[in-house]
Order: C-alpha cells, then sequence, then structure tokens
C-alpha cells in the first residue's frame, strides 16, 4: 500500500469516527448496542483514528489543517474524561450538555475535513 493511501484509509477512519460522534444521540446508542458496548467505545474509535492522522500526518498527501479540525473533538474528549463516570451512559448521552456540546464539534469537524480532502 502506498504512503498516500495509508493517510487516505486513515482519513476515511477519522471521518467514520466523527460522524457517527456528530449523529444523534439516538443513532449513537443504537450504534453501541449493535456492537456491543459502550458509549465510551465511540470516544475510543475517534481516539484510534485520530492518533493514525497523526502518525502520518507529515507525508506530503494530507492537506494541512486535518488535524486541526479534528483538535476541538480530541479536547473535548479529553474533558469528558475527568468528569465523573456516568458521562459515558446511554442516559448522559441522550441528555447531557458534554454530548451535545460533542456532537456540535464533531459535524463541524466532519464538514471541515471533508472540505479539505475535496479541495
Amino acid at each position: 500500500m502506498t504512503v498516500q493511501r495509508c493517510e487516505e484509509r486513515a482519513v476515511q477512519e477519522l471521518l467514520r469516527a466523527v460522524r457517527i460522534l456528530a449523529s444523534d444521540a439516538d443513532v449513537q446508542i443504537e450504534y453501541v448496542q449493535r456492537l456491543g458496548v459502550g458509549p465510551d467505545e465511540m470516544a475510543l474509535e475517534f481516539d484510534d483514528a485520530f492518533r493514525q492522522v497523526a502518525g502520518v500526518t507529515g507525508m506530503g498527501f494530507l492537506p494541512e489543517g486535518v488535524m486541526e479540525a479534528a483538535r476541538p473533538i480530541d479536547d473535548q474528549l479529553q474533558r469528558m474524561t475527568s468528569l465523573p463516570e456516568d458521562v459515558w451512559s446511554k442516559r448522559s448521552v441522550r441528555s447531557s450538555s458534554e454530548w451535545q456540546k460533542l456532537r456540535l464539534l464533531a459535524g463541524a469537524a466532519g464538514e471541515g475535513i471533508q472540505q479539505l480532502m475535496n479541495t
């Protein structure tokens, strides 16, 4: 696999994780139930993809700004990890301001990354 293809695949995984985080609460709950995991899995999937993109950034094929577009999501997830464990409950996914903010950040990041990849 070429370096360019590795970078593209990493960004596609990041976009997939971002889209899940941007989805409404019912879609997110259905997603984790289908996987048989808790809501924290969405954060773990994002983290894996974010770190993968970080690892391939600078090889010359990714537009600058992909990491910066996704960083607010990473920052929000870091803040959420310092909160009580209840933030990772399905009830919290549906009703907490932390998850609402995360969805807004993810929506903006997804649009920004997609625009960067289309230029």
